[in-house]
């Protein structure tokens, strides 16, 4: 059983070998060496003669002319026409030679000789004519298929990149990803992203590949008139494709290879100016999203102020003089006096409910600090809090703000609809960020796109580059996970 089982994997491994050599008069590229042709040639004459010799016994000498057309087929079809007509005339004159063994002669000038030469000859050039089309036909299929799969590797490297930038992620990350994308799709040596500086400066953003010594991101090189970045930078041969971001040369793409297409350049630097243009857009989005939050919180500043100095003031002033009023009442008129006393209870209850509203308005207990703020609301609430405050340095006003509204609105839901019994809070500086984790044992089921609670908490934190989850399953309570840059 072992044997047999050698035998098939022979077999096996035997046929993908005889298959390339039966199609090797039609693979792309250069035919074997001469020299290899003239053995094969050789070869086959020897074959066919010992052949021709031991069937003359069998058969007339005449027939066995079709035998030197094998050798004339096979070194016709795979090397060059001059060893086609080569092997034609020898595989002729041999056969010329065999048929009238052992009174044959090479140099014979018979009629039926020529007209064996002539039919060689012919069949030699017909062979490789063919064979030579097939080859033409199959090197032309191979360029198209090697065309396509480059095509298709640079589409692919380029959707690679293009998924990074409608991510939105950081140029950084999308700038060193898409110069290594340009050496593995392109095929080049190196690739760097400039971007142009002030004056004839440029700045290195991202390399990769064998760039050279001193070439690394954030490295400058200067440019002088007339001078390529490839030429400063250092490469012998480069091609270079600019990158214009709103109208204006942001920077230039560079490849050091030797000979490569500029229209694929070309894609990958209007990707990086699209990832620059995108970034961009973000940061003035989240720059417009701040101011508005500042400008809200200023309103609410003055609107909290208006109500203290002004409003509550003239209150407090009415309730001195309708003091005074009722001190001079005469004791015969009680109804009065007791009157002026329930309009100055009325009074002081609008005072009241006009203090907890600007309070609502503005936390003016932030100006303690946001630890004490965050301790505060944690003994006001409802449901009982365990908190825990770990700062570190300051924390910008807006930051402090949002924290506070994220922990009053997360246990003012625990009070009033996740029926909780205990809230955990754990607020800490973590690099950064500001961090807060706050979980409740609820219910659950909170939805964070239903209110406009969470969807302005949302927003607020979103403003300042800040990101807030919620994650609350049903039946195993709510928790609030919120990250903010402290600067």
């Amino acid at each position: 059983m072992a044997s047999e089982l050698v035998i098939g994997d022979n077999g096996r491994a035997l046929r993908p070998r005889l298959w390339g050599w039966l199609t090797l008069p039609f693979r792309p590229g250069a035919p074997p060496s001469a020299t290899l042709g003239i053995l094969v040639a050789a070869g086959f004459l020897v074959s066919e003669t010992v052949a021709a010799l031991l069937l003359r016994q069998i058969a007339p000498t005449e027939r066995m002319g079709t035998i030197y057309l094998l050798g004339i087929l096979v070194v016709s079809a795979i090397w060059g026409l001059r060893l086609a007509v080569l092997t034609s005339i020898a595989s002729a004159v041999t056969f010329d030679y065999v048929r009238d063994w052992p009174d044959g002669h090479v140099l014979s000038v018979e009629l039926q000789n020529g007209v064996v030469h002539v039919i060689f000859l012919v069949v030699a050039l017909v062979a490789n004519g063919l064979a030579s089309l097939a080859r033409a036909r199959t090197n032309e299929v191979e360029a198209r298929r090697q065309a396509a799969a480059a095509i298709a590797e640079q589409q692919a490297g380029l959707r690679r990149i293009a998924t990074l930038v409608a991510r939105g992620v950081p140029p950084a990350e999308v700038f060193a990803a898409l110069v290594h994308e340009m050496v593995d799709c392109l095929h080049a040596d190196a690739a760097v992203l400039l971007r142009y500086e002030s004056g004839s400066y440029v700045t290195i953003i991202a390399v990769s590949g064998d760039v050279g010594i001193g070439h690394m991101p954030g490295a400058h090189l200067a440019l002088n008139d007339g001078v390529s970045p490839g030429e400063a930078l250092g490469f012998r041969a480069s091609v270079s494709a600019p990158i214009r971001v709103g109208g204006s040369t942001w920077g230039a793409a560079v490849l050091r290879v030797e000979d490569v297409d500029a229209a694929p350049i070309d894609d990958f630097a209007d990707l990086v100016a699209t990832a620059i243009a995108n970034a961009h857009t973000r940061e003035e989005l989240t720059a417009s999203r701040a101011r508005i939050v500042t400008a809200a919180d200023e309103a609410r500043r003055r609107l909290e102020r208006d109500l203290h100095d002004g409003v509550q003031q003239r209150l407090a002033s009415l309730r001195l003089r309708l003091g005074m009023a009722t001190a001079a009442v005469p004791a015969d008129l009680q109804d009065l006096a007791d009157q002026l006393a329930e309009l100055n209870a009325g009074l002081i209850g609008v005072a009241e409910d006009l203090q907890e509203f600007s309070r609502g308005v503005h936390p003016a207990i932030l100006a303690s600090g946001l630890r004490p703020a965050l301790c505060t609301l944690a003994r006001r609430s409802a449901v009982p809090v365990t908190i825990e405050v770990n700062i570190d340095g300051p924390v910008a006003e807006s930051v402090e703000m949002a924290a506070y509204y994220v922990l009053a609105e997360a246990l003012a839901n625990a009070a009033k609809h996740s029926d909780a019994s205990r809230v955990q809070v754990s607020v800490r500086c973590s690099g950064p960020d500001l961090r807060m984790a706050i979980r409740d044992d609820g219910m659950g089921g909170a939805n964070p796109r239903k209110g406009s609670g969470l969807i302005g908490l949302t927003d607020r934190v979103e403003a300042l580059g800040g990101r807030l989850s919620v994650t609350s399953p049903i039946g195993r309570g709510t928790s609030l996970d919120v990250s903010i840059p402290i600067t």
